[in-house]
């Protein structure tokens, strides 16, 4: 085999494996975002739902893109014993955005004690879409950040892998054009 040929099976190799962590990435991404949720309920004024574990916690509003429908909601949480449950507003809101649907990180809290909780929410639009939900997940902000740029790195190898497959396809086939 001569030397412009394994350049062409290294590249192949390359653009192969970039391209399959990639695929991998993007896979774990969506499968770290849908693992994260605990619990989905509909907007409502008062309700009850069960988290089933104790620790962190993030509350998310997820409506249609461009929404206007979250900007007066106010929330209080209850414990299953009945103490309200510090809610923190968040310094950087995570969005997680899909082809028409958008959730938004608004509060953290801690879960004490697993069990049924109750929400109150305030500033309802009367006209509010009825497919809007509150979201309740696991922190996934750390993960999600180190996915990106995993997602950016694979990606700038698989662009910098095929632009090398190019170039050795054109110095193997076209070697007076260079």
């Amino acid at each position: 085999m001569r030397l412009s040929e394994s350049w062409l099976v290294a590249a192949v190799a390359l653009f192969l494996i970039a391209a399959g962590l990639l695929g991998w990435t993007i896979r774990s991404l969506i499968r770290t975002m849908r693992g994260s949720v605990v619990a989905s309920i509909p907007v409502r004024d008062v309700q009850t739902f069960s988290l089933p574990l104790p620790g962190a916690c993030d509350l998310y509003v997820e409506g249609r893109r461009f929404s206007r429908d979250f900007g007066a909601l106010e929330f209080a949480l209850s414990d299953p014993a009945g103490a309200a449950v510090n809610l923190q507003s968040v310094w950087f809101r995570t969005t997680v955005s899909g082809a028409s649907r958008v959730r938004l990180h608004l509060r953290s809290f801690k879960v004490v004690e697993a069990g049924d909780f109750t929400l109150r929410i305030t500033g309802i639009k009367p006209d509010q879409d009825p497919e809007n939900r509150i979201v309740f997940a696991t922190p996934v902000t750390a993960r999600m950040v180190l996915h990106i740029l995993a997602l950016i790195a694979l990606g700038v190898l698989t662009m910098a892998s095929l632009g090398g497959l190019i170039f050795v396809l054109v110095s193997l086939y076209f070697p007076d054009s260079l």
